[in-house]
């Protein structure tokens, strides 16, 4: 119980746009995808590692994932925090592809209100 509260707790002072973009991460790595980032300064290359790739994050107003399956680029999400609509518009661009697509979709379903 008291877990579940201090959960709650830390979600609460998590913006919109970062527990949107953890969900992204999450969700792509559960999709298979491997993730690589960069914010203009860390990179992360073709990681599945979920805190790693949460760690890289958040450093400047924008971040850059490009999706990876194995060695081949299959498409890039742009992530700007701070864009408006309390959050909900933290997902700038994204490749127009039917995977990448989905991958969005269903991430930002579990965000309506």
């Amino acid at each position: 119980m008291i877990e579940a509260q201090n959960q709650k707790a830390s979600m609460s002072k998590t913006s919109l746009d970062q527990q949107i973009a953890n969900a992204l991460v999450d969700n792509a790595v559960n999709d298979g995808f491997l993730i690589s980032i960069n914010d203009g300064e860390e990179t992360i290359n073709r990681s599945r590692n979920i805190a790693e790739i949460i760690k890289a994050m958040f450093r400047t107003n924008m971040d850059t994932l490009t999706l990876n399956v194995e060695e081949r680029r299959v498409g890039m999400i742009t992530l700007i925090y701070g864009n408006g609509r309390n959050g909900l518009d933290v997902i700038g661009d994204h490749t127009d592809i039917p995977h990448i697509n989905r991958l969005v979709e269903r991430t930002m379903k579990e965000f309506e209100r």
